[in-house]
């Protein structure tokens, strides 16, 4: 029987893994997922509140006392500072660079889109970007069809790096394994500084390196003199990917058990507690025992909720009530880009301060269950869950795992 069974493999649930394995280190953690999660699809960085002006955390303090219902008050804001410090803690073993300390204030990033965004922590790729200053120079590749540096801003520059294959076809991970090697590496540093005229700093789409990001970065740096970020590019993310072949190997090496690809069927309660799920295997299913298992599955997005024709949403594995509006035409607003979003967004599973799925009288459906990251619900009138994405992911996936090993 396993300690701790985590289900899905998104930010909630690998974050869950590692911060287990930290808590609890003789613990025999299982991680089971159907797929490999949302993580490179994602940028990398971490979204804590993004709409805070001042200080982040005290910002998130007012949040959670506005609306009590909102994850990050049922979890509470102590646990995200720890999941947070701790998270940066293990992004720096692995290589990537993340950074949390206090007082913590939003960063800029750049897009490709030409706008920015302000998320609170973010890896090595873009921390060049708050020493960018007022004229970055914006890179692109000739010939290549997913990144177009006119649309980032002015000035920028194309350049044809030495590819042994058409760079019409190439990925961005494609790009980011070219970069990988020196010589490269060091042919497109020549090409850029023959066209810097000037610039303060340099941005690149986010393909600088899969497996030697940091080594890739400094070298860049060190050869055009100025500083050098990354731009996030269309999925998959390069980020997104390195972060979660990082924390794979990361876990591996903590002897947490992965199971991905496996898809959990049922999950198996009786008299008040999980005994354990049941997962698709040849033949017949496969129970796996636990004495505590997190869900961490996600959204209707991310596939942890699933929704009909006629306006009925639930959750597959414990059929566990979900918070949602019955008119499907409420789902939507006028508007697919709204700054409102939509009410979809909001929709999911409620829990209490223990972070337990509550039925439909309030009261828990089975003591040692715990939900984490996006398959909460978000009540209505709060920041949009994408403000507060990474955060609402950690804060609870540390939560629950604090409560699960107790």
């Amino acid at each position: 029987m396993d300690d701790l069974i985590i289900i899905g493999a998104g930010w909630a649930g690998l974050s869950a893994a590692a911060f287990a394995s930290h808590l609890k280190p003789s613990a025999k953690i299982r991680l089971i997922a159907q797929g490999i999660g949302s993580l490179i699809v994602t940028p990398a960085w971490l979204s804590l509140l993004d709409s805070a002006e001042g200080e982040v955390i005290e910002a998130i303090r007012m949040l959670a006392m506005r609306y009590p219902e909102h994850p990050y008050a049922l979890a509470g804001v102590d646990s995200l500072i720890a999941a947070a410090r701790l998270f940066a803690q293990i992004g720096a073993e692995i290589g990537l660079g993340y950074q949390f300390e206090l007082p913590l204030y939003n960063k800029r990033a750049f897009t490709a889109l030409g706008t920015q965004q302000s998320p609170a922590i973010v890896p090595y790729g873009y921390q060049g970007a708050a020493q960018a200053g007022t004229q970055p120079l914006f890179i692109g590749f000739e010939g290549w069809r997913d990144h177009y540096p006119a649309l980032s801003g002015a000035p920028f520059a194309l350049i044809a790096p030495p590819l042994s294959e058409r760079p019409w076809d190439l990925t961005p991970t494609d790009y980011a394994r070219y970069f990988d090697q020196p010589h490269f590496c060091a042919e497109v540093a020549r090409l850029v500084k023959a066209r810097l005229n000037g610039a303060t700093a340099v941005a690149f789409p986010a393909v600088l390196g899969l497996e030697q990001h940091a080594q890739v970065l400094q070298t860049l740096q060190e050869r055009l003199g100025v500083p050098v970020f990354e731009l996030p590019t269309l999925p998959p993310s390069v980020p997104g990917t390195r972060l979660y072949n990082k924390l794979r190997r990361y876990l591996l090496d903590r002897r947490v058990r992965l199971q991905i690809g496996h898809p959990v069927r049922r999950g198996v309660i009786e008299g008040g507690r999980v005994l354990g799920v049941e997962v698709a295997a040849a033949g017949k299913p496969q129970f796996f025992g636990a004495k505590a298992v997190i869900l961490a599955t996600g959204n209707l997005y991310g596939g942890g909720l699933f929704s009909d024709d006629r306006g009925r949403i639930w959750e597959g594995i414990f059929d566990l009530p979900v918070q949602y509006v019955a008119d499907r035409q409420r789902w939507f607003g006028a508007h697919l880009l709204s700054a409102e979003g939509h009410a979809v967004h909001h929709f999911g599973v409620r829990a209490n301060a223990h972070l337990q799925p509550l039925n439909a009288e309030g009261a828990p459906l089975a003591e040692n269950l715990f939900v984490a990251g996006h398959i909460l619900a978000h009540p209505f009138g709060a920041p949009l869950p994408l403000e507060t994405a990474e955060g609402v992911a950690l804060a609870t996936a540390y939560r629950a795992v604090a409560l699960a090993l107790r």
